[in-house]
């Protein structure tokens, strides 16, 4: 079995040291609010994916007045034992696996998988397309290290494209053309990767939401993600010759991947115009619980993490997460007491109250 025995923060968010043990299934972290109960889990989630879930810049997660950060986790990885380390600072982030450092990100994703519960969920929903396209983004690189590649490869790209735009849009700067289309080239080649991918993605993550919506809402509600492309893959290059007046007039790159959206729907209407408090609630967690099960079907292990929702829940839906998870994997979840989790839970869980540990 893959588990995080142990963790230790140094000057990360509000804990200036704090060393915790945990359990290999579910790990209860209590504590008052602002406490630091997300940082703990916002930690383990970086050591995973080289990036937080809540944080804009990595910067705001070393302590005030710290230079920097780190996070340390011993491992008990399938009858080994790993070390994970991540500093962060003002050159930026480093994880260093076993005294190696990862050079890399795309070479070390899927060491282990994670997904976090978050109320930050229902961005998914109300939120911009920046918060959707980052869902897809996060997710669909744990599966395909080739998606990742492709990804860096176009935002590399398409800064320069844009800044190529800037400078023809510019007369009194002498513009490249042929540089130009040199970069619409290479973007369009690796946009048609991204957009391949994540029509994929969706094909396989369709069916099992909307299985999920209807083992959650008994059978009442229907619920399907709609994946909104901005250009046929086929058509990008075509577009970027063809409309390139219009780009020139925006000075920025209009077609692509990097303006792709998805909407959820429930019962056949938009969510974000339609859907009730609780209908968004049932979409949310359905699509995380169908991730689990996408996550999950690979050889990677997977942590889940459950950060200040879980007693925001009714029983069905509590119950809905301990079956896709209950004794499969490691599991986290914060809150501020355990009043509110569903008994089987407390009885095979951890609780480790954050205000009480070092």
């Amino acid at each position: 079995m893959f588990f995080i025995k142990s963790l230790v923060l140094q000057d990360f968010r509000c804990h200036r040291h704090k060393s915790l043990p945990f359990g290999n299934a579910a790990n209860i972290i209590i504590g008052k609010n602002a406490s630091g109960k997300t940082s703990v889990v916002e930690a383990i989630y970086c050591l995973a994916l080289g990036k937080s879930y809540k944080a804009a810049s990595a910067a705001e997660m070393i302590r005030k007045g710290a230079p920097f950060a780190t996070a340390k986790a011993e491992i008990a990885n399938r009858g080994r034992e790993d070390v994970l380390f991540l500093s962060i600072g003002a050159s930026g982030k480093k994880i260093v696996l076993n005294n190696k450092p990862i050079t890399r990100l795309s070479d070390y994703l899927g060491y282990f998988k994670v997904i976090a519960f978050s109320p930050e969920d229902y961005r998914l929903i109300k939120g911009t397309p920046g918060d959707r396209r980052n869902f897809m983004d996060v997710n669909i690189s744990q599966m395909s290290p080739g998606y990742l590649r492709s990804l860096i490869r176009y935002r590399k790209i398409l800064k320069q494209r844009n800044e190529v735009l800037k400078s023809l849009a510019d007369r009194s700067v002498r513009g490249d053309e042929d540089l130009l289309n040199i970069l619409s080239s290479q973007l369009a080649k690796e946009g048609r990767v991204i957009i391949n991918e994540r029509t994929k993605f969706f094909a396989g993550i369709n069916p099992i939401f909307s299985e999920r919506v209807k083992q959650i809402s008994a059978g009442a509600e229907r619920g399907d993600l709609n994946y909104i492309i901005n250009t046929d893959p086929h058509l990008l290059e075509q577009s970027y010759t063809r409309k390139r007046a219009s780009e020139l007039a925006a000075q920025t790159t209009l077609f692509g991947p990097h303006r792709d959206d998805f909407e959820m729907r429930i019962n056949g209407e938009a969510a974000a115009a339609f859907a009730s408090q609780g209908q968004q609630k049932t979409l949310c967690l359905a699509s995380k619980l169908a991730l689990v099960d996408m996550l999950a079907a690979g050889d990677s292990p997977l942590i889940a993490i459950l950060d200040d929702v879980f007693s925001e829940l009714d029983f069905n839906r509590q119950n809905q997460i301990l079956q896709a998870v209950d004794r499969k994997f490691q599991v986290f979840i914060t809150a501020t007491s355990v009043a509110g989790l569903a008994e089987g839970l407390l009885e095979r869980g951890k609780i480790i109250n954050i205000e009480e540990e070092e």
